[in-house]
């Protein structure tokens, strides 16, 4: 088998946070990847260009980077480099967030263990300024199947920047979409209505960083538009009936427009454990 991992750079992200990631998932994983795939969408400073031509001038027989001349948003990135990937299996990673050193090993021998699952997911736990903070947030996903399929009917059931991913199953579902903001819950529901296989590890194996406005975003107007698909295309595939379809609105639509404090504090007491 053959792992890659898959990241997409833009101009906003953080030289410092990005070159911490791109460690993360190979300096210092017990099993690397075969693979790094970064899509570069649109233009980016000179600071982030320097760390990416540092890290694959270091490791230029794994790293290949994927430069786009104008932004094109994630789904699009994901989906080019997605189709770009010869693994395998394909492990997402976002830019500023940090792999834990176990992460490739034990999600590799997992999927091994058990070819039929299709998409793979871990635990995240979310922080501030470092991952050796106490009481870090952690986002836990159900471990099977079942599981997964029912949460998928309220809220997405898995950790995108976690998941390893089937790349044939990843291809029978149509690939990454754009979406709104929601690119990752609409592959869960594409995938899951293709008859693809889900798992999640209850370990959190990334550390994801909150502390750069993760909680304003998830209040994003462009948001509630991307959940109407969403709904819709349950409805449509037999997963929710409408009356659910109503209450998810309802649901999201509070939870955006309420104030930001009051975000905060759903995700630490109700979303979060």
């Amino acid at each position: 088998m053959k792992y890659s991992v898959l990241m997409s750079v833009y101009k906003n992200d953080d030289p410092a946070f990005l070159d911490v990631a791109l460690k993360s998932v190979f300096e210092d994983q017990t099993r690397k990847p075969d693979e790094i795939l970064i899509v570069i969408d649109g233009p980016i400073p000179e600071e982030l260009s320097s760390v990416l031509n540092a890290f694959a001038q270091s490791h230029e027989e794994v790293v290949r980077l994927l430069p786009r001349q104008e932004n094109k948003g994630l789904g699009e990135a994901l989906r080019i480099g997605a189709e770009a990937c010869t693994g395998d299996y394909i492990f997402r990673m976002d830019a500023d967030d940090i792999s834990d050193p176990l992460r490739f090993e034990k999600q590799i021998a997992y999927v091994e263990a058990n070819p039929a699952i299709d998409v793979l997911g871990t635990d995240i736990a979310e922080f501030d300024q470092s991952p050796d903070e106490k009481n870090l947030r952690v986002r836990a996903c159900p471990a099977d199947h079942d599981g997964i399929a029912q949460m998928a009917k309220k809220r997405s059931p898995m950790n995108h920047v976690s998941v390893c991913i089937k790349k044939s199953a990843l291809e029978t579902a149509g690939g990454y979409m754009s979406l709104l903001l929601v690119e990752d819950y609409y592959l869960w529901l594409r995938m899951l209505a293709a008859g693809c296989r889900f798992a999640n590890l209850n370990e959190s194996l990334v550390y994801v960083r909150v502390g750069n406005g993760f909680d304003a975003k998830r209040g994003s107007n462009i948001r509630v538009r991307g959940w109407k698909v969403l709904q819709n295309y349950m409805v449509e595939h037999g997963m929710i009936t409408r009356m659910r379809a109503f209450a998810n609105m309802l649901s999201i639509r509070v939870f955006i427009y309420m104030p930001a404090f009051m975000r905060r504090f759903i995700y630490k007491t109700l979303l979060r454990r």
